[in-house]
């Protein structure tokens, strides 16, 4: 037999668990999201690590999979390198983490928000894995769209 105490702490703890699922739920969400509404054609400007020196380049993000394609043109030179949504540290922001580099190892994170006209805009910082420098690079991506609209 079940006494009422035993079925309001069945009920509460039914009631946790199907929270606990929600928000795993919502969190897989987040990271979706970041995958749908990355993608797109970006302006860029930038600042090396450890310098003052700036640039500016395009950029496209493509998904593939459950990864993003970043191609970057600057001053002529065009790279593509893979990255993937993850949380900052647990309980943080979602954030693109971009990895590249054999003989040197080198990474990018970018924070996501939302211009006026609700594009991405990302905010970076980059340069050698472990971050060894008194400054990193940083790089701001600004969507294209508003200014140029896709062609059908």
């Amino acid at each position: 037999m079940i006494t009422k105490n035993a079925s309001v702490k069945c009920l509460l703890l039914a009631c946790c668990l199907q929270v606990f699922a929600a928000q795993a739920a919502d969190a897989d969400d987040d990271a979706s999201g970041l995958l749908h509404f990355v993608p797109g054609r970006f302006t860029l400007i930038g600042r090396h690590p450890d310098s003052q020196a700036t640039y500016t380049g395009t950029a496209k993000i493509e998904r593939v999979g459950q990864q993003l394609r970043l191609t970057r043109s600057v001053d002529g030179k065009r790279s593509t390198i893979l990255g993937e949504v993850r949380r900052a540290d647990p309980g943080e922001a979602w954030v693109l983490a971009f990895k590249w580099g054999q003989k040197v190892p080198m990474e990018m994170v970018c924070l996501v928000g939302s211009d006026l006209d609700n594009y991405a805009r990302l905010t970076c910082h980059w340069g050698k894995a472990g971050n060894p420098h008194t400054q990193p690079g940083m790089e701001a991506y600004f969507a294209q769209e508003p200014w140029d609209p896709v062609k059908d």
